[in-house]
């Protein structure tokens, strides 16, 4: 009457994992029938995916179950060899069963990249032979004894699958297979941005050289991630060189390549780190208005650098050795956290390459005396633009600065002090050499920008940070003679970057701001009307600011001047120039907008309806001139709106910040 079920006999409505990874018939019954003949473990746990190549995987089967169920969970992935493609999909199988939270992660992030990648990266067709990079794809093609670096021949590849790489991502691999092939571990870097430099040559340069011209290095001293094609990284390398060395003049082109070629980023992982990091860099920042549709996928790649790039850094010790290489990975995942708006996560990259440079005594004249020249340019750079870098976010986010005192003065340590030989060295720095009169441009923006910052130490940032006793009314630090002595010495700046001129060094004559790149002159000059900006806010915060005060600088309506003479700027200056320096840029303009608000807010005389004056020299020396005459305060804060919709596409959140600050004055007015 009542019928037994068999739990073994079961029929199932799909092929279980074995028969499913071998292609093989399979009668749907558990255990099934092939199963049972050859001994292996039936299991119906692996969830079905698109079909992958057919082929013979019973002897791999059973060398991984046996490890599997003999040796236990830690050695599952030791029976695959490095290169067996056949033993990576029984090892993917395996781990999308180990971790439920796989197949989940994996799904999504597969109908996320169908919604966001472009349509002519989402095919992997073998049959494609196109590749997305300039002189890349024959290289690719040749044998493996010509292969440059010992790369792989997988079309546009960034990742290469094999066990390590499983060892090293656990359930993460989901994020760097291609669901469409099971087969191969493939994803396609976004297309270069357009007016990238072309990569033939640099990719001649790295195929000219034979893989028996190149050191051997053991397999167990490799600390690459295997995932990673060193190769497709160079674009993005190059795209650093061209969009974001101008104002980060840290790395050395040729010294780059070079110590590339010699694999050192193979056995130093810690320089290994910090390419993954440039890499990564390179694609987050520099995203113009014509690459929007790209910005999505190259944030998928950007992240996938940036974890490996901390794997490759994890050690116990972390930080007891320092080194350059070291400080220089950590800032470039805090320019990287920074324009991804993870602000908490950048504070702490950022404390950490300032941190590291202190270990390392980037600070202290003693650490320069026994390095080389080049060492010592390197080392100088770097505490140039965590000295600027640190003064900048600290005056953004409101946090505290570890470099006390002025970086203008402190560069004086590297010739012991003495006036002559500082000059000397600091013409040295802008004219090394005829052949690199880029890099002496990108320097001279560099030591601009220092001057700049040079007036804001650790007294001002206490008091910026309200650490003062401003609400009492009594601070000792910021006064009236103090504020009118840092607005003269900011006007000073400017008028030398107009001339060439740099104020710790006067016999150097340097390129003045005309003759820099555009992204040069557009990064400086916002930047000084910025920090003007702040110093009039943390002259309103200690109630210096006066309606009808006999200097301008501390007067309500000289907020409007500086909006006006940011507009007159930026109307100066290509987009292109200014989205090449990423968010950071935009807050800057934000700041300046939003200084205008609170004046707004706070003065009986100032409305919507006010007409602001023009733009005089000894407001802003070398502010262009505006076709518009005395434009009313509305209109500056609609013009200033309608700059900050045009940069990236207006895909950001100041746009709503901005308008929700300006309606409110408007209601009140």
């Amino acid at each position: 009457m009542f019928t037994t079920l068999d739990a073994r006999t079961a029929n199932t409505a799909r092929a279980c994992d074995q028969c499913k990874i071998r292609k093989v018939k399979c009668n749907f019954s558990k255990p099934c029938t092939t199963c049972d003949v050859r001994g292996l473990v039936c299991s119906y746990e692996h969830p079905r995916k698109r079909r992958g190549p057919a082929g013979k995987r019973i002897a791999e089967i059973q060398r991984h179950q046996k490890n599997l169920h003999g040796q236990g969970d830690n050695n599952v992935f030791e029976s695959a060899p490095g290169n067996d493609l056949q033993g990576l999909n029984v090892s993917r199988s395996d781990q999308t069963s180990l971790d439920p939270a796989y197949q989940e992660r994996n799904m999504s992030l597969s109908s996320y990249e169908s919604r966001s990648w472009p349509a002519s990266h989402a095919s992997t067709s073998p049959q494609d032979n196109v590749s997305p990079y300039p002189g890349l794809h024959d290289q690719r093609t040749e044998s493996t004894a010509g292969r440059p670096l010992g790369l792989s021949t997988t079309r546009g590849s960034l990742l290469q699958p094999d066990t390590r790489s499983l060892e090293r991502n656990g359930s993460d691999i989901a994020l760097l297979l291609n669901p469409d092939t099971s087969h191969e571990t493939e994803i396609v870097f976004p297309s270069l941005p357009i007016e990238s430099p072309a990569c033939a040559t640099m990719d001649d340069a790295f195929g000219s050289i034979q893989q028996e011209d190149l050191p051997r290095i053991q397999q167990k001293d490799d600390v690459w991630p295997s995932i990673v094609n060193e190769q497709t990284l160079l674009p993005w390398i190059d795209v650093y060189f061209k969009r974001l060395h101008p104002t980060i003049p840290i790395l050395n082109r040729p010294n780059l390549y070079c110590e590339m070629l010699l694999r050192k980023h193979r056995t130093d992982p810690q320089y290994g780190a910090m390419l993954l990091s440039l890499a990564a860099f390179a694609m987050e920042q520099p995203v113009q208005i014509h690459e929007q549709a790209m910005k999505a996928s190259r944030s998928v790649q950007s992240r996938m650098l940036l974890q490996e790039c901390a794997k490759m850094r994890v050690a116990a010790n972390f930080g007891e050795e320092p080194t350059v290489d070291m400080i220089l990975t950590s800032f470039f995942m805090f320019a990287c956290l920074f324009g991804s708006g993870e602000h908490k996560a950048a504070r702490h990259r950022l404390r950490e390459a300032v941190d590291l440079a202190f270990s390392l005594g980037l600070h202290l004249p003693q650490s320069y005396q026994d390095l080389s020249p080049e060492v010592r340019e390197k080392w100088l750079r770097t505490y140039l633009v965590l000295s600027v870098t640190e003064r900048a976010y600290a005056l953004q986010q409101n946090h505290v600065i570890s470099f006390r005192g002025r970086p203008g003065i402190t560069a004086r340590f590297m010739q012991a002090f003495d006036v002559s030989m500082t000059n000397e060295y600091i013409a040295s720095l802008i004219f090394p050499d005829q052949d690199v009169k880029a890099d002496a441009v990108s320097m001279t923006g560099l030591l601009y920008l220092m001057d700049s910052f040079d007036a804001i130490d650790e007294v001002i940032m206490d008091c910026w940070n309200g650490y003062c006793r401003s609400s009492d009314g009594i601070c000792d630090s910021f006064d009236r003679r103090r504020a009118l002595q840092m607005f003269r010495a900011q006007y000073r700046v400017r008028e030398g970057c107009l001339t060439g001129n740099i104020s710790y060094a006067p016999s150097v004559t340097p390129v003045p701001l005309s003759q820099l790149l555009e992204s040069q002159q557009a990064d400086i000059s916002i930047t000084q009307i910025w920090l003007l900006n702040r110093l009039w806010l943390l002259c309103f915060s200690h109630g210096l600011i006066r309606e009808d005060s006999e200097h301008r600088e501390l007067r309500y309506d000289f907020s409007a001047q500086l909006a006006h003479a940011t507009l007159n700027i930026c109307e100066s200056l290509s987009l292109a120039a200014m989205e090449v320096h990423g968010l950071g840029f935009l807050m800057k303009i934000y700041d300046i907008a939003m200084g205008l608000v609170t004046a707004l807010q706070s003065s009986a005389n100032l409305n919507m309806d006010t007409p602001s004056t023009s733009v005089f020299e000894d407001v802003f020396p070398g502010c262009p001139i505006s076709l518009r005459t005395n434009p009313c305060i509305q209109t500056l804060l609609e013009d200033i709106g309608r700059l900050m919709k045009s940069f990236r596409g207006g895909d950001h959140h100041f746009n709503g910040m901005l308008d929700t600050a300006v309606s409110g004055v408007m209601g009140l007015t």
